[in-house]
């Protein structure tokens, strides 16, 4: 309880700190964006009055033009066009100027006369104004350009030329020529001012269009990025359109966040735009955060000295035990899982003891020996992976096999440990009408083990345990969800550990339980195993009355069977089994079914093999190398044998060209490894080293070390312990010359 208390202050004291810095920064970066934003303002307004200046500068210069004209000894129209004409060739600013005359006629100062049908820019002055300026549209009269281009107007006070009466002055001017000017650059050049009339299109930017067609818009950049803050671009069209003074938070197509800050031009239907992204408000925001951090270090370096000081005094103090306690629960669990299984074998060893003589006996308690073994080979293997299960990543088998025979056996592992506590045990399949299925034997074995071997263990003597099997066809007709129930009287679990039965490494403590050793790992990994197969293993339990887990899994009917019902299958057994009694006299079935063939000869001998298969086995370890050369040479190969992968190489390449069929290679050995032997092999400059087939012989059987084996030439894969089965089967075939 101390020690909760203690990590309850320590996680306190750390949260209201992290809470203050992270409230006080929080604080701060308003005040610097406030800040930030007030200078934004600031440059803002500064370029507001440049460009309105510029404007007063073009308005100016007409004026100018307006009173030479005044001045000037000009008699008609004709010559009033000769000095635009001369206006216009020595003005920087303007490329071509145009007087407006009272019926709304346009001289221009190119002589080109537009009448006031061809055009609209005389409304610009019917409210009365005394200039105006405009994004050049040619909606509004052509001027001859297809530039962009703007358009200055003045009022003229009734100038009179001739027999007409002029009441404006235009002026046309490139907006490359005055763009330069306007463009102004803020916060290092990060920041960019630009100018938008009040239909989108840039009255200045960065990239002006050299023509009408190549004017870009802003509101098409807003189109395809997005605004924050719940403003849509309706707002935005509205404020430009009312002049207001706004700001928005954009991020572009590219992903980029922007701050706009708009503000009118005065005089002018346009908007002023600063547009600065956020990474400069961030960059200018970093040097408040460094200064913050120097202040706050002080202080947070003692509370983490503390902090660390009162840890480090905790951990020292349980460290010692916890790993002890660690230690020793890992190997409880280890020999909790594995000595269920050994348990069955050495049950088994006890009755081939007893029974040597019974041939009928003795071939039933081989047949579950190997099955012990290999649900023992497989439990190990998922004990040194247990990572792997929880990660879901164990590779599945999916193999005919036979449900009464599975059941079978593991009953068969757990009858004399059940028989020995007095136990009753009852069995009930009435509802298999699918005993032949498809899928992972092993693992359905492994999963009803640790159930079956649990319910024996937790139950008293002269308590019951109970399987009930059933199946239901699923509705495609090719599967069968299959249902198995294993109940007991034991002692049962509480509420709260049945929400955690499955956690890896639990078990529950209490009076009923106490003397059972275990930590629960069998069924963590059953559940994990049974989701890895699709299905479902529950639990229902009640303290002091039992329990009972119930595995549920569907599994496809294996189509060889896929018409037969259980009976069918019995009675298919017992004719197979009186058939082979009637053709071998007082031999039973199993026994029969092992018996040689006759020779051709009809002698009864099995007819001698005139030039056997012969192999090259390479392995360090004498006690193997004698049992696979008793095996093989049982099944009548000639075996040579090599110590390490030297004498391997060595003995291959001094032999005759195809005399050895195949090697079965170790993958460890000394003075040169299994790898280095096989790509020694297959460098020989010799047509069967190409050929002969290899076969790894290893312990190691993860994936990395099966490519590693295929990488150094090697054909093919056994792993150890060898499946004498699976081994026979592979060199029967090359025996026979089947394919590589």
């Amino acid at each position: 309880m101390n020690r909760r208390k203690t990590i309850a202050i320590i996680v306190t004291a750390a949260a209201v700190l992290a809470l203050a810095v992270l409230v006080y920064l929080i604080q701060l970066s308003a005040t610097v964006a406030g800040n930030l934003m007030t200078s934004v303002d600031e440059i803002s307004r500064h370029d507001v009055e440049t460009i309105e200046g510029s404007l007063d500068n073009s308005y100016a210069r007409l004026n100018s033009v307006a009173e030479r004209m005044d001045v000037y000894d000009v008699r008609d129209v004709h010559e009033a066009q000769e000095q635009l004409n001369l206006e216009a060739a020595s003005s920087a600013l303007f490329n071509a100027i145009y007087l407006l005359d009272a019926d709304g006629t346009l001289y221009s100062s190119s002589y080109v006369r537009i009448a006031a049908d061809d055009h609209a820019y005389d409304e610009l002055m019917a409210d009365g104004r005394e200039h105006f300026v405009m994004l050049y549209d040619d909606a509004n009269g052509k001027l001859e350009t297809t530039k962009e281009s703007l358009i200055f107007g003045i009022r003229l006070n009734d100038l009179r030329i001739g027999d007409t009466t002029f009441v404006g002055l235009l002026g046309r001017s490139d907006l490359s020529a005055i763009s330069d000017q306007l463009v102004i650059e803020s916060f290092d050049g990060e920041g960019v001012s630009s100018v938008v009339n009040s239909q989108g299109y840039y009255i200045v930017s960065g990239n002006a269009a050299t023509d009408l067609s190549g004017r870009e818009n802003f509101y098409d950049m807003l189109e395809v990025g997005y605004i924050e803050d719940g403003v849509t671009i309706d707002d935005v069209r509205q404020n430009i359109a009312e002049g207001k003074d706004f700001v928005i938070n954009c991020v572009t197509a590219a992903g980029e966040r922007l701050v706009m800050s708009f503000a009118p031009v005065e005089g002018t239907a346009w908007s002023f735009i600063m547009t600065v992204p956020t990474e400069v408000f961030n960059e200018r925001f970093a040097p408040f955060i460094a200064m913050t951090v120097g202040m706050l270090g002080a202080m947070v370096c003692v509370v983490s000295i503390m902090l660390a000081l009162i840890y480090r005094f905790m951990k020292q103090s349980v460290h010692a035990q916890a790993e002890a306690a660690a230690r020793t629960e890992f190997l409880s669990n280890m020999s909790h899982e594995i000595r269920t299984p050994l348990n069955g074998i050495i049950g088994l060893n006890h009755l081939m003891e007893r029974h040597m003589d019974d041939a009928e006996a003795m071939a039933g308690y081989v047949g579950k020996l190997g099955k012990a073994a290999q649900y023992l080979l497989s439990l190990v293997n998922d004990i040194l992976d247990v990572s792997k299960l929880q990660a879901g990543k164990v590779e599945l088998v999916n193999e005919p096999f036979s449900l009464e025979a599975l059941i079978d056996n593991v009953c068969e592992m757990q009858r004399e440990p059940m028989a020995d506590r007095g136990i009753n045990f009852t069995f009930a399949a009435d509802g298999v009408h699918w005993p032949y299925l498809v899928g992972d034997e092993v693992r359905i074995s492994q999963v009803l083990m640790n159930i079956l071997s649990n319910a024996v263990k937790f139950t008293p003597e002269d308590g019951t345990i109970s399987m009930n099997v059933s199946q239901v066809l699923a509705p495609s007709g090719l599967a069968a969800t299959t249902t198995i129930s294993i109940a007991d009287t034991g002692c049962g679990m509480t509420p709260e550990f049945q929400r955690h039965i499955f956690d890896v490494f639990t078990q529950e403590r209490n009076k009923n339980s106490e003397s059972q050793k275990g930590t629960g790992l069998g069924m963590s990994i059953s559940h994990l195993l049974t989701e890895q197969m699709g299905g479902v293993l529950s639990v229902e339990s009640e303290l002091g009355r039992g329990s009972c887990f119930t595995l549920t899994v569907t599994l496809p009917v294996d189509p060889a069977h896929a018409g037969e019902s259980a009976e069918d299958a019995a009675r298919e057994r017992r004719a197979f089994e009186a058939a082979l009694a009637a053709a071998v006299p007082g031999v039973d079935a199993t026994a029969a079914a092992a018996v040689p063939a006759p020779a051709a000869d009809g002698s009864g001998e099995e007819a001698p093999a005139a030039d056997p298969t012969r192999l090259l086995v390479a392995e360090d370890n004498e006690l193997n190398a004698d049992i696979i050369s008793s095996i093989l040479t049982e099944e009548g190969f000639a075996i040579t044998v090599a110590e390490n992968g030297e004498e391997a190489v060595r003995a291959f390449s001094e032999s005759p060209e195809g005399y050895f069929a195949a090697i079965l290679m170790d993958a460890q050995m000394p003075v040169m490894d299994g790898y280095e032997a096989s790509r020694a092999i297959r460098a020989l400059k010799r047509p069967d080293a190409a050929t002969v087939r290899i076969f790894a012989c290893t312990a190691s059987t993860f994936t990395e070390d099966r490519n590693r084996a295929l990488a150094s030439g090697m054909d093919d894969f056994l792993t150890k312990p060898l499946n004498v089965t699976v081994m026979l089967k592979k060199l029967e075939a090359v025996r026979k010359g089947g394919p590589r």
